[in-house]
């Protein structure tokens, strides 16, 4: 298995901007799926929040956008468990062209 880290140091939305077309672009490539370390929401959950209500929130989003998604959990550094959203390259150019991204902070 093989990764790349994609990252601007800030962030603000002209970053994220930017991220999500690079990361679109490089998904189409080389085919692949793009992980976003966290739940796709606004705003974004904090990680073992334990917030069933961001939870919930963030799964109708994804549920209303095309494309592939994997809810994927994971331990947390408190002990808990929470999640994450890996998506397809359908899901990204859906999500980059939704009001909720320029939300994201």
């Amino acid at each position: 298995m093989q990764g790349l880290v994609l990252g601007a140091g800030c962030s603000r939305p002209a970053n994220h901007h930017v991220l999500g077309h690079l990361a679109l672009a490089l998904a189409e490539r080389l085919d692949t799926l793009i992980d976003f370390d966290g739940l796709l929401s606004y705003p974004a959950p904090r990680d073992d929040t334990g917030d069933e209500a961001s939870l919930d929130q963030a799964r109708a989003l994804v549920a209303s956008l095309p494309g592939r998604v994997a809810e994927v959990s994971y331990d947390t550094g408190g002990g808990g468990r929470w999640f994450r959203h890996v998506r397809d390259v359908k899901f990204l150019a859906a999500w980059l062209q939704h009001p909720g991204f320029h939300l994201v902070k």
